[in-house]
């Protein structure tokens, strides 16, 4: 997976039939100069709320290219992110209100990733402390967590 900057050329508007159905898609240049397509639903609100020349993150996994919408991008991220370990009060982190413009600061990062942690570790070990082996423990607290998480 590579996560790659780049500027909006042509934006999202028109609906095409395609081999997936409809589509819209916005045009990126990327910053080495290569022009990329980004493909959504015709319904996908924050594809056609790109404006021509706005800088977006793009995410490609080897096959397609995604807008990281609602993203720090990798430049605005200092060079080490410490994560607090102990002391912290878990609730306040999980209440923390992202900026108005839909990115989060590496600080606020660090604190959601404290608190996922967190729920993470309590789920483990209290299947642990239902008679599991931690080998059991793991893959069961990964998917309930995976689960859970569709919701913070």
């Amino acid at each position: 997976m590579n996560i790659l900057k780049g500027k909006v050329k042509y934006t999202a508007g028109k609906v095409f039939e395609g081999q997936y159905g409809a589509s819209i898609n916005a045009a990126i240049t990327l910053e080495n100069g290569t022009d990329i397509r980004v493909y959504g639903k015709p319904d996908d609100e924050k594809l056609k709320a790109l404006q021509k020349d706005d800088v977006v993150t793009i995410i490609h996994d080897g096959k397609s290219y995604k807008v990281a919408f609602d993203m720090v991008t990798a430049n605005e991220l200092p060079e080490k992110v410490q994560t607090p370990t102990e002391g912290n009060n878990v609730q306040q982190a999980a209440n923390v209100a992202p900026k108005t413009n839909g990115k989060l600061t590496a600080e606020e990062i660090s604190e959601k990733a404290t608190f996922m942690t967190g729920i993470y570790a309590d789920i483990f070990h209290q299947l642990q402390a239902s008679g599991l082996e931690p080998a059991q423990a793991q893959p069961a607290a990964a998917t309930i967590f995976i689960q859970i998480g569709k919701y913070f």
